[in-house]
Formats: structure tokens, sequence, C-alpha cells
């Protein structure tokens, strides 16, 4: 099974190199994406010179819609599934070949990172959020799922052809898990540690709970 990497990139500059540097270890440069959305820093020349596949959006459009683009970017290269990570560094590109592994060992057709919930690993804030939509993520959709918004994940590439998503910023993951597990897909889990850093994040709690909230309504509205 060939993978790609998709690498959605938002003013990343310092922290991307280290990232695309351990993900070449694993695989081709010619295979790792990186979606730059808009960045106003040099995010774009790091990932130039590391030579790899590089893709740009003119402004920034949201995280959903660097991974849209990023989804098309594999499926027009033929190949077989994709590993999402983020370019901030919180992911660890040295578990990719644990996915890998866990997808070929399952039969899965999605593999998805679940971090551990401890205080002072990770900020309250987020255990509280990522607690709560997970589990409306698994009410909805009828598996339990410990960690929805995890943006590190394994989709095979037929799951990609078949799904339509109409999310563009964080929320097209859950998206994408709820629709993916009503097809009937196969969903796996590899544990993760996240390394917060202290750039902080992008995501902001109020406009993303919102549009968050406004996902589940249309998805309720329509099972399908």
């Amino acid at each position: 099974m060939k993978i790609g990497i998709v690498i959605p990139a938002y003013n990343v500059e310092e922290r991307l190199q280290d990232v695309l540097l351990k993900t070449l270890t694993t695989i081709p440069g010619e295979r790792i994406f990186v979606v730059d959305d808009g960045s106003t820093d040099s995010t774009a020349d790091v990932a130039a010179f590391h030579g790899v596949s590089l893709f740009k959006h003119d402004k920034n459009r949201g995280k959903g819609e660097a991974l849209k683009t990023g989804f098309r970017l594999i499926l027009k290269n033929g190949l077989d599934g994709v590993i999402t990570l983020d370019g901030d560094g919180q992911h660890d590109p040295g578990d990719i070949p644990r996915f890998i592994s866990i997808r070929k060992e399952r039969d899965a057709d999605l593999v998805l990172g679940s971090r551990r919930y401890r205080i002072g690993k990770m900020p309250l804030d987020r255990i509280c959020s990522n607690r709560l939509s997970s589990l409306i993520v698994s009410l909805i959709s009828g598996k339990w799922i410990p960690d929805s918004q995890s943006g590190y994940r394994l989709i095979r590439s037929s799951v990609l052809k078949d799904i339509r998503l109409f999310s563009d910023h964080y929320e097209l993951e859950s998206e994408l898990l709820i629709k993916a597990i009503r097809m009937g897909c196969r969903v796996s889990f590899c544990p993760i540690t996240v390394r917060y850093g202290e750039a902080g994040s992008h995501i902001r709690r109020f406009r993303d709970t919102k549009r968050f909230c406004q996902m589940i309504l249309k998805l309720l509205g329509n099972p399908n």
C-alpha cells in the first residue's frame, strides 16, 4: 500500500523543518504534500527547501480546505492512502510506521490517533472540549470514538473517493469521521503522544465550537 502524507500548514516556519526531516526518514519527498494555507511567513520556503510537494493557497481558507486540497492531490497521484499530521510539531512523525502497521494488521479503512488526556501534559480546556466533542461524535456515529479531534490519522483513498465534505475548518475532521463510520468503514486506533509548544494554537474556541455545532446539526438533518 503506497501511502502519502498531507501536512496542512499555516505560519509554522519555525517548526515545519523538524516535522519534514523526521517524516522524510519514512516517506519519500514526492509523497509528502505540504498545503500552505495562505501563510504570511516563510512556511512555503521551508517546504520547498526540503524538496517535498508544495501547494499554496492564495489566502488562509481554514484547515478543512487545506485538508481537502491535500486529499485531491493524494487521489490525483494515485496513492492508496494518506496520513494527515500537523505542521506545528505537535504530532510525532515517528509514529507513521505504527499507523501503517495497524492499518495492515486490522485491515482498517481509517486509523485514528488517540491521545492520552493528562492534566499538565495537555491544556485543561482542550481536555474538556475534546472529551465533549468526542462524546457527541460517538453518539451521532454510533461508535465509541475516544479522540474525535485528533488530526493525526490514516485514511484509505477509497474512503476519500466516496465521501463528500462540506466543512472548511477544524470541524471537517469530525465530519469525515462521522461519515466514514456511517458508510461502514472499519476504524481502528493508534495511541499517540502530542507535544504542545509555546506558540499556541490557531483554534478559536467560540468560533470553532459554533462551526462544530453547525456541522453536527447539518448531519443530524441529513443522515447521508
